[in-house]
């Protein structure tokens, strides 16, 4: 791995490191991590600016500082720069010192990078159009766990759910381009919603039962509602059930939930989104969710992920949402 003396070459192969979704890390502390989205790489102040991380089911924005040895934030004086007060990760190769900063530590197995698919010729504009894309399928599935949010302050989660089920049903009736459902076989599907695996499901996530995520989201996708192919119960499940339950979930079953949205196959293409973004893979519901966010908000192209967050105004609706430095009962201190 002979980039790893250059600077940029490796922090580009730790982005690439970083852009698994799906993986769940463990960090010095003994928390649990995952990096829905590595952030953009910065030339002033730290190294990832708005990286997205789960930690402990707590969903964070900030920055994030990549060095080859953990000692390397005390010989650069970061602590005493203003422009890393909002450091939330620290990532490192060679754990030499104790940090005793407000963020995470993250130690990454110098051997694991050598696996990466890294070219160093490789554009800045391919890193970024990853990145993006994971942004977008986060904001994508954070807007709609917000609109549940919003309904579960009034309602309960059954209202919800039906409520939730009829706009998606309402907005499938109306597009020009679907599969030959007509009105009777729709109305069905929300009449079985009710008696369905879904309520159940959803009742154990409000009385914050233990629950096996991935086995339970598996059998929804799998198992018929009413009538309805694999197609539909899936884009219902991405747009109604799925934002209702992180909604409700305890921090444990939230980490699940996440996990098992990044980690999900789709069942195939879509030919709209492979004519539109033909070098894009869709292996991935998430890789769909984000190209379809990506068209939704293609004004906001150019906005930083914490930017869109903060026009949702998800930090004011989540209450697992946070931006900048990680919440003090993450340490053990005093307050």
């Amino acid at each position: 791995m002979s980039d790893i003396n250059n600077e940029l070459g490796f922090q580009k192969r730790i982005v690439l490191f970083l852009s698994d979704p799906s993986k769940v890390y463990t960090t010095k502390s003994g928390k649990r991590l995952q990096v829905l989205s590595p952030g953009k790489l910065s030339t002033e102040g730290p190294d990832l600016k708005d990286i997205t991380i789960l930690l402990n089911g707590y969903l964070i924005v900030g920055d994030a500082e990549i060095h080859l040895k953990s000692s390397d934030w005390i010989r650069h004086k970061h602590e005493s720069y203003e422009n890393y007060k909002n450091t939330i990760l620290h990532i490192t190769l060679n754990d030499d010192i104790d940090l005793k900063g407000k963020f995470e530590s993250l130690i990454i197995d110098k051997k694991e990078l050598v696996n990466i698919n890294y070219d160093q010729s490789t554009s800045n504009d391919a890193i970024i159009e990853i990145e993006e894309l994971q942004n977008y399928a986060l904001m994508r599935l954070l807007r709609k766990t917000s609109e549940a949010k919003i309904i579960l302050e009034k309602k309960s989660y059954l209202d919800t759910l039906i409520i939730l089920s009829q706009n998606f049903i309402s907005k499938y009736e109306a597009r020009r381009h679907r599969p030959k459902y007509n009105s009777k076989n729709l109305s069905e599907i929300l009449d079985a919603i009710y008696f369905s695996n879904i309520t159940s499901f959803l009742k154990d996530i409000f009385e914050n039962q233990e629950i096996q995520i991935p086995d339970i989201m598996q059998k929804l996708i799998k198992t018929k509602i009413s009538n309805e192919g694999p197609h539909l119960r899936r884009e219902l499940i991405l747009n109604a059930v799925l934002p209702i339950a992180i909604a409700l979930a305890n921090d444990e079953n939230r980490i699940n939930l996440f996990a098992w949205f990044w980690a999900t196959p789709a069942l195939n293409s879509y030919g709209i989104l492979t004519r539109r973004f033909p070098n894009l893979p869709q292996n991935y519901i998430w890789q769909q969710q984000g190209m379809l966010e990506y068209i939704k908000q293609k004004s906001l192209v150019n906005n930083s992920i914490a930017e869109s967050f903060k026009q949702y105004g998800f930090f004011e609706v989540l209450n697992f949402y946070k931006y900048g430095r990680l919440p003090l009962d993450f340490y053990e201190e005093e307050v």
